[in-house]
């Protein structure tokens, strides 16, 4: 029911009324006078709280502008438990039980993170996580153990505990979990911006046009039917006489008009193909095409990708018809196609009353193109035999810098070949065999899925920003050794570039890592089943594959694995994105050293890059094993 139309229509009646018996008495049949003034200020007395308790309920009372001075930051791993147990590896497979209730989910988690890193057998951690000897914590070995005591007795603790004695036990376990799996404990609370979406709505995802009443004038309406029904009540002039000033506020607020925004924009900048780190110069022009704009305020559309370095992207005007406004700021270039979203304009009337919010198209692009350092370190690649000549070994002898063998000498044989101290020494002619070095196809596949871009900081870059970067580094240097080289997304977005080499190559592949929409964030994540067959479809038979992932989830194990069972040769090298400031992180951190460790064990080597160390390290590592 509209208990404010029906106490709006109960009022006008007994105004009506009242008017018409002050005007000819006796021509309306009505009660006592006193009695019609008292329901009319029990009617308006009504009709305020009405009002007032609209107001109170009501959420929103004027435009939001976003933040758009502050680069999208990078969002955080998923640090819910529950979600996290259930996408743990178990102990014999890649997937934990979804339905099993926490206990014994976190019971399947201890028991795999036991067998793989303590490299005991399964029965073995069963076992001693059935009996408590599995940590040292004694509540979450106590939790675990079958003779569990969830809840203790009465204690002054418990009493004031801001948690559950059942949630304190899952918290302590999920750290000693995380403790067995060699993740400790990081003390820095940073801030978790969820992995659902971005903290504010930009410019670029906001309606077209909104018009909206502010409810800025409510409380004036209120002290209206306040003085109104109190003066009618305690038959008091002055307090009547109060609610008629207020009226005439009222009625300004009403009576203002809104007119519709009728605007144009222009935004033109410094440089549109900038170098990173570079400055670059934005200038914003607004013309008023329709009638007087009293209050605009003009927020222009940043990407989230660039960051406000000077000035503000903010400003306030008044404009007259055909009148216009400049204004300018600084942004900080980085590298990728950076698309500005439409300045958004909030307009309000003389008295704040009503206001419109406008999305005013102004198109503009940077792109900005990096010239990355290639990798001053080996990369280490698989073996296998091609006929075209570069850096990776094979396993059989021939024309090269690394000893393989010696044979007989055979005619025809190089003389520069020839064993000449073995010939000196024994009198026997020999000929020294070289481990060949052939060339491969090379493509790097990198998971640029919604997934995969979480970083250990919203300020930090993301795993999906640390993979591109890498990309544009390897790419050059696997060139540089004589490869073939691709590059091509992992599940959003299509793209791919064929292995090839050649300078036209080289530039191709750098501007289209730094420009194409599946290493930016955008395109559609498609499913594995689709982009997987596809893939084949464009891969040479004889190619290797180096993927850049996170690894946060067990579908990547299982993506990678089937990778390699289709013939191609597979290294990963995975950006840790993890961090171990709050237990549902360390458990996210334990999980993702169980699915390295499943991919080592089928075989695949596997590259854990810290965002502390250096790429050149984690390179290097690999190579020399240290």
């Amino acid at each position: 029911m509209n208990w404010s139309r029906l106490l709006l229509v109960a009022g006008l009646g007994l105004f009506g009324v009242g008017a018409v018996e002050l005007l000819a008495p006796g021509t309306v049949p009505v009660p006592r006078s006193e009695l019609l003034v008292t329901a009319f200020a029990v009617v308006t007395l009504l009709y305020a709280v009405v009002l007032a308790a609209r107001r109170w309920n009501r959420q929103r009372t004027h435009a939001d502008t976003p933040d758009v001075e502050i680069p999208t930051p990078s969002r955080s791993p998923d640090t819910d438990r529950s979600e996290i147990l259930d996408r743990f590896p178990g102990p014999e497979d890649l997937y934990g039980g979804r339905f099993e209730a926490p206990r014994r989910r976190l019971k399947t988690a201890a028991v795999a993170v036991l067998s793989r890193h303590r490299g005991l057998d399964l029965s073995v951690a069963r076992e001693r996580v059935a009996t408590g000897g599995w940590t040292d914590d004694n509540r979450a070995a106590n939790y675990l153990a079958d003779h569990s005591e969830v809840e203790p007795g009465f204690s002054i603790h418990r009493l004031f505990a801001t948690e559950s004695a059942r949630e304190r036990s899952r918290r302590r376990t999920v750290d000693a979990i995380a403790a067995a799996a060699g993740v400790t404990s990081d003390d820095a609370d940073t801030a978790c911006v969820p992995l659902d979406g971005p903290v504010t709505v930009r410019t670029g995802g906001r309606a077209d046009s909104v018009a909206t009443q502010t409810g800025h004038w409510t409380g004036v309406s209120l002290v209206v039917l306040v003085c109104v029904g109190v003066g009618l009540l305690a038959e008091s002039p002055s307090v009547l006489l109060g609610g008629v000033i207020g009226l005439g506020y009222a009625a300004y607020a009403r009576l203002t008009p809104l007119d519709p925004l009728d605007l144009s924009a222009a935004r033109s900048l410094s440089d549109t193909d900038p170098d990173p780190g570079d400055t670059v110069q934005v200038t914003v022009t607004l013309t008023n095409r329709g009638g007087f704009c009293p209050d605009l305020r003009i927020v222009d559309g940043v990407p989230g990708s660039l960051a406000v370095s000077e000035g503000s992207p903010r400003h306030g005007a008044v404009l007259r018809a055909g009148e216009s406004v400049t204004f300018s700021y600084s942004v900080t270039a980085t590298a990728g196609a950076h698309e500005f979203d439409p300045v958004l304009v909030v307009g309000r009337n003389l008295s704040g009353s009503a206001e419109t919010e406008r999305l005013v198209p102004a198109t503009a692009t940077v792109q900005v193109v990096p010239s990355p350092t290639p990798v001053q370190a080996p990369v280490p690649l698989r073996r296998q035999q091609t006929r075209y000549a570069g850096t990776v070994s094979t396993h059989t002898g021939g024309e090269g810098t690394e000893f393989h063998t010696v044979r007989e000498y055979h005619p025809g044989d190089s003389l520069t070949r020839i064993d000449w101290n073995r010939r000196a020494r024994t009198g026997e002619l020999t000929t020294v065999q070289f481990r060949p070095e052939r060339a491969t196809r090379v493509v790097l596949l990198v998971d640029t899925r919604r997934s995969a871009r979480a970083g250990t900081d919203p300020a930090a870059p993301d795993a999906v920003e640390r993979s591109v970067e890498a990309t544009q580094r390897l790419f050059p240097t696997l060139l540089d050794d004589g490869h073939q080289v691709g590059i091509a997304a992992f599940g959003a977005g299509e793209f791919y570039l064929a292995p090839d080499t050649g300078r036209r190559h080289r530039k191709q592949g750098r501007e289209r890592l730094a420009t194409a929409p599946a290493f930016n964030g955008g395109g559609t994540e498609a499913r594995p089943w689709y982009w997987i067959p596809r893939l084949r479809t464009q891969l040479p038979a004889d190619t290797q594959l180096l993927v850049l992932s996170p690894l946060l989830e067990p579908k990547t194990v299982r993506i990678v694995r089937q990778l390699e069972a289709y013939g191609y040769p597979t290294t990963v090298l995975s950006p840790d994105p993890t961090a171990a400031n709050t237990p549902g992180r360390r458990l996210l951190s334990a999980r993702r050293r169980l699915l390295l460790g499943a991919l080592r064990s089928a075989g695949i080597p596997v590259l854990d890059w810290d965002p502390s160390t250096p790429l050149e390290t984690v390179l290097r590592r690999e190579v020399t094993g240290r």
